[in-house]
């Protein structure tokens, strides 16, 4: 019988893979695909796994994972390799899923198989309420995309929930703030990219307050982890606001929330 596409939340959980399927999946097929000059960079909770093992407690504790822990790996590709990639996975034992390739356009591929229901591969950007581009910027790390983007991806979105925000404190707590994308966030690289664009600026200066009032709601974080992360996200805003604007910025700025700053989000 041919192997059928299930999302992930229709599989009962006696047949769903286990966690640790997953972090060692993703990790052979990243590590895979570089050695064929392919690069895949994996995004979501699988990355914050890799980026901070120390922290998985934790992050358990959150609450932020549900009953299958994962859903897929998400991964972050290059345009340029869009060819290569379809063989790649089909090598592996994946299959793609036709319509939604179609329906992106060529912007997204997801493959399943028997042993991970659903991968999803981006190429050169994440394009969803506002859009983080790649390109040139997933050889920070050998596995994931870099800390600027991953807290990027939590930033963007105008119905930010419960599972982003707490992702974004692990982020904050987690992760050191600098200048470079050296095993950091680069807050001055966020900084200029909101400089630029005034509805990613309103939309993600909004969920960084959203992160500081949420935070006393999340029961497994200590006071001082707390103040940890508020202090992290104070100098992120303070960061952003003294980072000089773009007439275009400006010129934004007038309109503010009259008009959509945002796209839309629709799903295949």
């Amino acid at each position: 019988m041919p192997l059928q596409f299930r999302l992930p939340k229709d599989i009962p959980l006696d047949e769903y893979p286990k966690p640790e399927a997953y972090l060692e999946e993703a990790r052979r097929l990243t590590d895979d695909a570089q050695k064929q000059g392919i690069i895949l960079r994996v995004m979501g909770p699988i990355a914050l796994h890799y980026y901070f093992p120390d922290y998985v407690d934790l992050y358990r504790r959150m609450e932020r994972l549900g009953d299958r822990v994962f859903t897929d790996i998400d991964y972050a590709a290059y345009g340029k390799h869009r060819s290569k990639i379809v063989p790649f996975f089909e090598k592996n034992g994946y299959e793609l899923e036709k319509r939604s390739a179609m329906l992106s356009g060529g912007t997204r591929m997801i493959f399943f198989s028997d042993k991970i229901p659903m991968i999803d591969v981006f190429f050169d950007k994440l394009d969803y309420n506002h859009p983080i581009d790649y390109r040139g910027r997933l050889e920070f790390h050998p596995r994931c995309v870099s800390l600027a983007d991953l807290m990027l991806q939590k930033l963007q979105i105008v119905q930010i929930n419960d599972k982003d925000l707490k992702d974004a404190m692990l982020l904050f707590l987690a992760a050191p703030v600098s200048d470079t994308d050296k095993n950091a966030i680069n807050v001055k690289y966020v900084a200029k990219l909101f400089a630029d664009d005034w509805g990613f600026y309103h939309t993600a200066t909004t969920n960084l307050r959203r992160i500081k009032e949420a935070m006393s709601g999340v029961r497994a974080l200590s006071d001082d982890q707390c103040a940890v992360i508020a202090e992290k996200v104070d100098y992120f805003l303070e960061f952003i606001e003294d980072t000089p604007k773009s007439g275009k910025w400006k010129s934004r700025a007038k309109t503010g929330t009259s008009k959509p700053w945002y796209q839309e989000v629709s799903d295949w």
